[in-house]
């Protein structure tokens, strides 16, 4: 349901990603400009207002100085306003690396806890394509990996990529090196082989000598000089998936103005194209 809510009384989810400045910026200037195109999402919270999406929408109007905003009032229980929360957050294209993998983790574990049938009923039909063992656990995953997929538009080997990530690397190295120049899919990878005390103590010595190279630029000195190795070439898959998020970060950002120009040249027959 529809309604104009007092923004006073909207609040953001304790567990809620960090407000990125820039998107919020971006935001500032697109509804100052032709006000807010897609309403927020809420539900009740005792006598206020919890946002279950658009919280960077939120943060945008409230700098604006906007009294009341149009939100989407649904019924959500705990997991499902989590869920959708975290659904939003991996159709970003901002993500860094270590967000999407914890985000991708802990939706593969809300799936599964509210869809425990899609692990219970392996051992007939998919028993002869699976090693015994495993058979539960794969079929979970693979649900999960196709269920997110096709809510955020990646592949499914993709999501399991992330998940992985996720689930392997702990939480205290994944606050270690968030927003630093080693918070990257690469150096996830590496650290996802290694033990928990193992990646701490990896992560630390890492992050000592990265500042140390900064440190040593900042006062004019010549850093040593560190031979890295290129990233493996994008995947088809990968490729399609950051075309997909630059194209999705693309009409995030624009006007009410372009994306109708936009939908008009799309819905242009092919053959008409070259007068569009």
């Amino acid at each position: 349901m529809i309604r104009e809510l007092p923004i006073d009384q909207i609040h953001a989810r304790s567990d809620a990603r960090i407000i990125d400045e820039a998107t919020v910026s971006g935001l500032v200037d697109s509804i100052g400009t032709v006000g807010l195109i897609s309403p927020i999402r809420v539900r009740a919270h005792g006598d206020q207002w919890e946002v279950v999406a658009g919280h960077h929408r939120l943060a945008a109007c409230k700098r604006l100085g906007l009294v009341d905003i149009t939100a989407d009032v649904i019924e959500a229980d705990d997991l499902h306003a989590e869920l959708a929360m975290i659904d939003e957050n991996l159709c970003r294209a901002e993500l860094s690396p270590s967000d999407r993998a914890v985000w991708t983790a802990r939706r593969k574990a809300i799936y599964i806890e509210m869809h425990p049938e899609t692990a219970a009923n392996v051992a007939g039909a998919h028993a002869s394509n699976r090693v015994q063992g495993n058979a539960a656990e794969n079929f979970s995953v693979a649900s999960f990996a196709q269920d997110t997929a096709e809510k955020t538009g990646q592949t499914d080997r993709i999501v399991r990529m992330h998940a992985e990530r996720g689930e392997k690397v702990i939480d205290e190295v994944i606050n270690l090196i968030r927003g630093t120049k080693l918070d990257t899919g690469t150096y996830l990878d590496k650290l996802k082989k290694l033990s928990p005390n193992d990646q701490v103590a990896a992560a630390k010595r890492d992050l000592a000598f990265a500042r140390e190279q900064e440190r040593q630029r900042a006062n004019g000195g010549i850093a040593r000089r560190v031979v890295k190795v290129a990233d493996e070439p994008l995947t088809d898959d990968e490729a399609v998936e950051r075309h997909y998020a630059a194209l999705v970060s693309a009409w995030n950002k624009a006007g009410e103005t372009a994306r109708q120009r936009f939908r008009e040249l799309i819905d242009t027959p092919v053959m008409d194209r070259s007068a569009a």
